[in-house]
């Protein structure tokens, strides 16, 4: 039976890249950090994440070009039945809206 072995440089590039990623995860969710789309988008990616929790935040990322935004939408739609992904949703959903009408730039955290 073969086993695949990566180098030990190997090894330390995938975790740094695991550990980028989680961190720049982080910091999205802290900062309130969401993609740019235009207003009709702002809107209506507001609205869908107010019916389908994470949904529109989904949409954003896949406009956008950070992965974590995506993320960031399938953990809202994986906890709003606990409450917290919808309401998450909801007001990641304004964030969206808001930086398309406004300029929103994030919660300066």
């Amino acid at each position: 039976c073969a086993t695949l072995r990566l180098s030990p440089h190997h090894e330390k590039s995938a975790m740094d890249g695991v550990q980028s990623f989680f961190g720049s995860l982080w910091e999205e969710i802290k900062t309130g950090t969401v993609p740019v789309v235009d207003k009709n988008w702002g809107i209506a990616l507001f609205i869908v994440n107010i019916f389908l929790p994470g949904v529109g935040t989904f949409i954003a990322g896949l406009k956008g070009e950070k992965n974590t935004t995506l993320v960031v939408g399938v953990l809202q739609f994986l906890l709003a039945f606990l409450l917290i992904g919808w309401i998450w949703s909801i007001v990641w959903g304004y964030f969206i809206y808001k930086k398309s009408t406004e300029g929103y730039t994030g919660l300066g955290i």
